[in-house]
């Protein structure tokens, strides 16, 4: 239990609580939100929110407002013709195992094709990251 004083002050729809000389902001939540889930995905939530010992309401709040999200644009087209790229060097290889044809040399395309899924591996950890 915090032994402090406590001020409240209430202006329109925020209240400030000042607890020793600091002030805290408690607005009102005025507007609700509703938004529709599969059963899998509110037990999901409900697990999180039990193992946070928040109300559901601060939970979904700090969640969304608390964290970064990672917008890139045309990423499923971009993650399409690089798993294509992917593919075409394959069968390259099989068709260089088989006989089929003279091996070319694409160590060069399969290195920046690594160099790519590196950096696609990392921007995934820091998204991840920040979602925790």
């Amino acid at each position: 239990m915090v032994n402090a004083q406590a001020e409240l002050i209430g202006r329109s729809h925020v209240l400030y609580l000042k607890i020793l000389n600091e002030v805290m902001v408690i607005e009102n939540k005025t507007i609700r939100i509703s938004f529709r889930v599969s059963e899998r995905e509110h037990t999901k939530i409900v697990n999180k929110v039990n193992r946070s010992n928040l109300s559901l309401s601060q939970y979904l709040r700090s969640s969304s407002l608390d964290k970064n999200i990672v917008v890139i644009e045309d990423f499923k087209n971009f993650s399409k013709e690089l798993k294509a790229i992917g593919n075409n060097l394959n069968q390259l290889n099989v068709l260089c195992h088989q006989g089929k044809i003279t091996c070319p040399d694409i160590s060069i395309t399969r290195k920046k094709v690594e160099e790519i899924w590196e950096l696609l591996n990392l921007l995934m950890d820091q998204t991840k990251k920040s979602k925790d």
